[in-house]
C-alpha cells in the first residue's frame, strides 16, 4: 500500500523508492497546450467558491506522468471538510498509466487519520484525463500522491 504521508514529506521517500514522486514542481505542466488553468475549469472554480480557502495549482511531475491539482477546505457548523480538484497526464507512450492516490484527513503531519480515499487512472498519452473532483469529505487536508504502473 502507498504511503501516506502528506505530499511535500513524500518526496525524497518515494523518489528513492522507485522514481516515484509526489511533490508539487516548478515547473510548466507537461504541455502547455493541453494545462488547464484555475479560470478555465467551471468546476474547480464552483469548488473554489463554496469552500473557505484554497490552494493554487500544484503540480506533480514523475517519469510518465503528471498531475495538476488543487485542495480546498471549509468548515460547516464547526467542522472541517476537505476536497480536491485534480487532472492526470500520461506523458509517456509506453503501455503504462498514470494512478493518483487522493486521500482526506485529519492530524495530518501526527499520524494519517484518513477519513475517505480512492484510487484513480489515466492511460491516454493524447490528452489530459477531465477533471476530477473528489467532492467534500470530512477532514482538514487533501492528498494526492502518483504513480506509472
Amino acid at each position: 500500500m502507498m504511503s501516506r504521508k502528506r505530499v511535500a514529506l513524500a518526496v525524497a521517500g518515494l523518489a528513492l523508492a522507485g522514481g516515484l514522486a509526489a511533490a508539487p514542481a516548478a515547473t510548466a505542466a507537461p504541455s502547455a497546450t493541453a494545462a488547464p488553468s484555475a479560470q478555465s475549469s467551471s468546476s474547480a472554480g464552483s469548488l473554489a467558491s463554496a469552500a473557505g480557502k484554497c490552494s493554487g495549482w500544484k503540480e506533480i511531475h514523475i517519469t510518465g506522468g503528471a498531475a495538476k491539482y488543487m485542495e480546498c477546505t471549509k468548515k460547516v457548523n464547526g467542522k472541517s471538510y476537505a476536497s480536491g480538484a485534480f487532472y492526470l497526464w500520461d506523458t509517456k507512450h509506453d503501455g503504462k498509466a498514470v494512478q493518483a492516490y487522493a486521500e482526506t484527513d485529519y492530524d495530518h503531519w501526527y499520524g494519517d487519520d484518513v477519513t475517505w480515499e480512492h484510487f484513480y487512472g489515466w492511460g491516454d498519452d493524447t490528452r489530459h484525463s477531465p477533471e476530477i473532483v473528489t467532492g467534500w469529505h470530512p477532514g482538514n487536508d487533501f492528498g494526492l500522491v502518483i504513480e506509472l504502473k
